[in-house]
């Protein structure tokens, strides 16, 4: 079954690429899903029918992430004895690596822009900083569970330069979901608009672009692509490859959670519900968010009220 459905409009010279998982939330599953994405992306730059190529995901979400029991089986953690670093760092090379998704994104010779809804989780979430643009619904929920899971990681360098040293140490060690007006207001995303307008308002700024000399976008992608080098962007995705492989063999306390531990013990339900007991303060789903919104206090309620008027 096919991860992610391709279309190009001529006429406009946009491409779409629809991650459709929808029943998973789009859950990524490697190297299968990861391998078609980035042969898509392939695609695209080498055609001259597209100038702009839209991600986006079906359903509820444009994704939340990494399949959980992929990542375990992946890490080889199921195995008798544990694997090799080498072996646990090839698992992470084809995500942040030279020839892995992330930087298939960065270096396609289009403009990529995320249309977002809904969950935008772990990978997925690092998907759409990869993109050139990113535009967001008002329901978006934005977060990468392995901030918490494991402590700082990722592309820091990326992350520095799009939202400043203290915002991204505040967002890995805080580790709270961030709304789409947040995400925003930190210039993770660049716009945000109502869910039902979203689609219209992507539509419009992708066919904008698409009307630009096709060899002018281009050559602004590869003149971007040796900036981002020379500022360290893509040594800092090979550090993110390192990184996550020293931190899959982290030793953890006797209260700390153990994601990896608590999955092979209890299951996913198991071990979902331990995680929300550990960390009560997170609000990791919408629903969650909406309880833990504070109503307004009884005085400010009857003030926001209009004034009722008085019977002549």
């Amino acid at each position: 079954m096919s991860y992610c459905k391709y279309e190009v409009n001529k006429k406009t010279r946009v491409a779409t690429l629809t991650f459709d998982k929808p029943e998973k939330l789009h859950a990524l599953v490697p190297m299968k899903d990861l391998e078609e994405v980035i042969a898509r992306l392939y695609d695209a730059s080498r055609d001259d029918n597209v100038a702009v190529v839209v991600l986006k995901g079906s359903g509820r979400a444009f994704g939340a992430g990494y399949d959980i029991d992929a990542v375990r089986s992946r890490r080889g953690l199921d195995e008798p004895k544990r694997p090799p670093q080498r072996r646990r760092y090839w698992g992470v090379d084809e995500w942040w690596g030279r020839r892995g998704i992330l930087q298939a994104i960065l270096t396609c010779d289009k403009v990529t822009i995320a249309q977002v809804h809904g969950y935008c989780y772990g990978g997925h979430f690092e998907i759409m900083c990869a993109c050139d643009l990113a535009i967001s619904s008002d329901n978006a929920i934005y977060t990468h569970p392995g901030y918490t899971y494991l402590g700082i990681e990722g592309p820091i360098p990326l992350y520095v330069y799009m939202i400043g040293w203290r915002k991204v140490k505040e967002m890995m060690l805080l580790g709270n979901p961030l709304n789409a007006e947040e995400a925003c207001n930190m210039g993770l995303v660049n716009k945000v608009v109502p869910l039902a307008d979203l689609e219209k308002e992507v539509t419009k700024i992708a066919n904008l672009i698409a009307t630009r000399p096709l060899d002018g976008i281009v050559m602004g992608k590869k003149h971007f692509l040796m900036s981002m080098d020379m500022m360290g962007f893509s040594a800092g995705y090979d550090m993110a490859s390192l990184a996550h492989t020293l931190l899959s063999n982290l030793k953890f306390g006797e209260n700390e959670f153990n994601l990896m531990k608590e999955l092979k013990t209890k299951g996913r339900k198991g071990m979902y519900a331990d995680r929300d007991k550990t960390y009560k303060d997170q609000n990791w789903r919408p629903e969650d968010i909406k309880k833990g919104a504070k109503k307004p206090a009884a005085k400010e309620a009857a003030a926001k009220k209009p004034a009722a008027k008085k019977k002549k």
